[in-house]
């Protein structure tokens, strides 16, 4: 194996933190049950956030990397840049298209063990005839723009994705090539994660410490977090007696409405309460 190809194997979300005590680190669930690939979480990060570092070959001093704050959106699955010709990258770009865009979530605690991706490919001004749509697509997630998004000096430039490097945090990381990031779609859950997360965890706690109990290894669960959740089923923290321990339980069907995850929810709790049900009968 190449030394380019060892580094592009994936690394499983799955496994333990590198000089850890395994024994301690057994995975209280199933490892085989749906989760999203790292193309659709690389993709659902992208269309979420819309600001990142665009990275050009600088022309002064000639040949240098150069990072600039952006703003972007994803048309038709590419990012595409709303950016004046007087900007340094612009004039970076007339001299050469290779470039990246780096995304980078947000939050408390270690950033580095946050996401990010990192898009590659060439960056090009769009044809005029794509302007119209470009301009809507911008707007939608840029609203501001709307001040200069007609100034003659202003032109959208894409950037037609090649690879990507997606880092989920510790542990979770892998390249992705263009046709893998092209055919990938982002979670249709994302826009609406946050509103339900909440309401789980002010209302559905003792819910949550079931599933855990009844559906994963977590059978000494005291209390318990819900941290995220996408089409293909929902993740936790539960309290046990060794600590916080992830915990994903898969939903039985896709959800792609906040109502289908509602009810793929209430499925799983029932199947956790009859179990605990049939644990009683003598």
């Amino acid at each position: 194996m190449s030394e380019k190809e060892d580094s592009r194997k994936v690394i499983s979300r799955h496994s333990p933190p590198s000089g850890r005590n395994t024994q301690n680190q057994e995975l209280l669930y199933d490892a085989n049950i749906p989760t999203p690939s790292h193309p659709e979480l690389a993709r659902t990060m992208a269309r979420k956030i819309g600001t990142g570092t665009l990275c050009t070959l600088s022309s002064n001093p000639e040949g240098y990397p150069y990072g600039s704050f952006v703003t972007y959106s994803i048309h038709n699955g590419d990012p595409i840049f709303l950016i004046s010709a007087l900007a340094e990258h612009t004039k970076n770009l007339n001299l050469s298209t290779r470039s990246s865009l780096l995304i980078s979530e947000g939050g408390e605690g270690n950033p580095l063990a946050l996401g990010r991706v990192t898009l590659i490919g060439d960056c090009l001004i769009m044809p005029e005839e794509e302007r119209q749509s470009a301009k809507e697509n911008f707007l939608e997630k840029h609203e501001s723009a709307s001040f200069y998004v007609d100034f003659k000096d202003f032109h959208f430039y894409k950037l037609r994705v090649d690879s990507v490097r997606y880092i989920g945090g510790f542990g979770r990381m892998s390249w992705i090539d263009g046709d893998d990031w092209s055919k990938a779609q982002p979670d249709p859950l994302e826009p609406f994660s946050k509103d339900i997360i909440d309401h789980m965890n002010d209302d559905h706690i003792d819910a949550m410490i079931d599933c855990c109990i009844n559906l994963s290894k977590a059978v000494d669960t005291s209390n318990v977090e819900m941290t995220g959740i996408d089409r293909y089923g929902f993740e936790m923290s539960a309290i046990t007696e060794e600590g916080p321990r992830p915990i994903r339980i898969a939903f039985n069907k896709q959800a792609t409405t906040p109502e289908e995850a509602r009810i793929q929810i209430i499925s799983r709790v029932k199947e956790a309460r009859q179990i605990s049900k049939d644990k009683d009968k003598p």
